[in-house]
């Protein structure tokens, strides 16, 4: 089914795509929830949030102008970069639904701008590969990463994605290393400047800090239907990247290497999700990004993929279940 849908015209798929918009925002527009405060969210973040504290409605549209803005930044990954058939929507179709099943998502919190951010980076790493000295794609990879830190705090463990990618383009120059250091920064110093210049320096440095401070996986008010689908998107996220690592063995290097930041963005959230200190379900959604694109890429790749085909099409089923179960709960 899903491959069908991958080999549609652009047209059909991005109606496909407006098609489950509706459906399911359009609930979400009637009962609009708040924005999320969380103890790790950056002062950026809180700045927004409390810009839109009696504004829900507003709320409720910068989430799904961010989830489109997200699922966008995804199909341009996978077709500007080869990895995906230009005219394959199913990226975007894909994070969208994942994006849109649990109602909770529907609330403004720090992990959209952040990932927005994040996404932008995986772009640029991308458009590294044949630069001979590639310093200013490393230094904005780098310098979006330390803004999303700003919304996010956890994010900087996403710089662990930009490291990795330097040794899987085999940049092992120390001007990289160093450049991608200073782009990171440069908001931190900008964030701090401003606290300096306006008195705040200790409360500021101390809120930061504090942020980053009790790593650990919090399960607070999870369900058990929810540990459920934790574990059986895992499990999905895992066939579809070891799929995707054993088709782009006979492609080309190019797209051999620019798939592998996909990885490295995974092996970061992997690290993100152990260190933040925030509800899995919350930071997981993360991982959407990835599984909607290695779901996307595995059906793409593969010539013979009903088996795979199957397991997805029940993944999605099982998530609409889900949503179905919350809407009458």
């Amino acid at each position: 089914m899903l491959r069908r849908i991958s080999k549609l015209t652009f047209l059909i798929q991005f109606l496909i795509y407006i098609g489950i918009a509706a459906l399911m925002w359009v609930p979400e527009f009637m009962h609009p929830k708040a924005a999320v405060r969380i103890a790790s969210e950056g002062p950026l973040y809180s700045f927004i949030a409390s810009l839109l504290a009696s504004h829900t409605l507003v709320s409720v549209s910068l989430v799904l102008a961010f989830v489109i803005g997200l699922s966008l930044i995804l199909y341009f990954i996978g077709s500007v970069n080869d990895i995906l058939p230009r005219e394959n929507f199913l990226p975007a179709i894909l994070y969208l639904f994942l994006m849109s099943w649990n109602t909770g998502l529907s609330a403004m919190n720090p992990l959209l701008p952040s990932g927005i951010l994040i996404t932008l980076s995986i772009y640029t790493l991308m458009r590294m590969y044949g630069q001979s000295e590639p310093y200013r794609q490393v230094f904005t990879a780098s310098a979006l990463i330390g803004l999303s830190s700003l919304f996010y705090l956890p994010s900087i463990y996403f710089l662990i994605m930009i490291w990795i990618s330097l040794v899987t383009y085999r940049i092992t120059t120390w001007r990289e290393w160093i450049i991608a250091l200073i782009g990171f920064l440069i908001p931190f110093i900008y964030l701090i400047s401003w606290y300096f210049w306006n008195d705040e320096f200790t409360k500021g440095v101390h809120q930061i800090l504090t942020s980053v401070d009790d790593p650990g996986i919090s399960l607070e008010g999870i369900q058990s239907y929810e540990i459920a689908w934790m574990i059986i998107t895992a499990f999905l996220l895992i066939i579809t990247l070891i799929t995707v690592i054993n088709a782009i063995q006979d492609k080309l290097i190019s797209i051999r290497r620019k798939s592998f930041i996909m990885v490295n963005f995974v092996i970061a959230c992997c690290v993100m999700i152990l260190l933040s200190g925030s509800s899995i379900l919350l930071v997981s959604q993360l991982l959407y990004m990835s599984l909607s694109f290695f779901m996307a890429a595995s059906l793409a790749m593969l010539k013979r993929t009903l088996i795979l085909d199957i397991m997805m099409v029940t993944y999605l089923v099982f998530l609409a279940s889900l949503r179905l179960f919350i809407l009458l709960a």
